[in-house]
């Protein structure tokens, strides 16, 4: 103990005296023989860094045995200061008794004769291992420049890139929507499909008037009238209409005078059961007619009489009715015409019945029941 409290005493006065660069040569007389022969060892290892014991490494050695020094001896230049600190700290044995609890700064341990070999290896060892990391940090730096470059250009393109292809479809967006706001407009106004009622088409019923099968015509001949009954002659015209031919056609004629019943007095005759049929049946061919002499005869109590200012006089009447086959079917078609004397136009006279037969032209019209013309 007691020669430890006199080193720690020794190594203040050394680090006063090595602050002085004259008194260095003039070592305190607390220095022991055994001094001088360690200097001689100390050379011997820091002959590599090829530095003679210089007069101002002494502030390290100080450093060193102190815990707070060991961060400093991370430079070079440090390590030629701690030679001399060494010299003095061999001398005396139990510095290194104290230096063992910080084994962590290799050059502090170094005094120590033991610990010689690990002292050499760890110096080399520290000082060589920072220096690979020194070296590679040179090359990569070019190398991170470069890359950097190339990074921040590529990066720069591709924002170039982006923004060109955003702002192009931006405008084609604006258009788009320019040209469907005025689109939704022609779709809400239904007012065209109000126009559409063709129902119109439907009123086409006049054409009621609807090709018939045949075409039946009267020109009368002579009306003569009798003391029972009254004598009509006339020619018959028929023509067929139709795209098929007709087969087997049986004609059925009847004669009446107008009155107010006469509609369904028609009605009954074509609707009814078949009268006595006229002649042979016969056959028409699509677009073919037949001419035929008719006579018929109406009894006189049979006859409608009107007067005119006390005149009697009648109009007659005359009744066809047609049937014929067309296919597997049975098919009747009829025409009504009224008879008397001839008028101005269509129209046509009475036949007085005060008077002999007439002498004068005749005339014959078509007549339609009103049934079939409100129908």
């Amino acid at each position: 103990m007691i020669c430890a409290t006199a080193v720690t005493l020794a190594a203040p006065m050394a680090f006063a005296q090595q602050d002085a660069p004259a008194p260095a040569p003039t070592p305190s007389p607390s220095r022991t023989p055994g001094v001088f022969t360690l200097p001689g060892v100390v050379p011997e290892r820091y002959s590599l860094p090829g530095g003679t014991p210089v007069p101002v490494s002494p502030p390290a050695t100080t450093v060193s045995p102190s815990p707070i020094a060991i961060p400093t001896p991370s430079a070079v230049a440090p390590s030629r200061r701690i030679e001399r600190p060494r010299v003095e700290r061999r001398p005396t044995v139990p510095e290194r008794a104290i230096e063992i609890p910080a084994p962590v700064p290799t050059p502090t341990a170094a005094p120590t004769p033991a610990s010689a070999p690990p002292i050499a290896t760890p110096t080399p060892a520290a000082a060589p291992a920072p220096l690979p990391p020194a070296a590679q940090p040179a090359m990569p730096g070019w190398l991170w420049m470069l890359i950097g470059a190339a990074a921040t250009a590529m990066l720069g393109g591709a924002a170039w890139l982006l923004l060109r292809r955003r702002a192009e479809p931006i405008e084609e967006e604006e258009v788009v929507f320019a040209e469907t706001l005025p689109v939704p407009p022609p779709h809400a106004s239904p007012p065209p499909l109000t126009p559409p009622p063709p129902p119109r088409p439907a009123p086409a019923p006049p054409s009621r008037l609807q090709s018939h099968p045949f075409e039946i015509g009267i020109r009368p001949v002579r009306i003569e009238l009798g003391e029972r009954d009254v004598t009509l002659d006339f020619e018959l015209l028929i023509g067929s209409l139709q795209s098929d031919p007709a087969e087997a056609i049986r004609l059925s004629l009847a004669m009446m005078s107008a009155s107010p019943d006469q509609d369904n007095i028609l009605a009954g005759f074509h609707r009814g059961p078949p009268g006595e049929v006229a002649g042979e049946p016969f056959d028409l061919a699509p677009g073919s007619g037949v001419r035929m002499p008719v006579r018929l005869l109406l009894a006189r109590d049979r006859i409608h009489v009107v007067e005119v200012r006390g005149r009697p006089m009648f109009v007659a009447m005359a009744l066809v009715d047609l049937r014929w086959r067309s296919g597997l079917s049975i098919r009747r078609y009829g025409a009504d015409f009224m008879l008397g004397a001839a008028g101005q136009g269509d129209r046509i006279g009475p036949i007085w019945l005060d008077r002999g037969s007439p002498t004068g032209p005749l005339g014959a019209t078509r007549y339609v029941p009103r049934e079939a013309v409100a129908a």
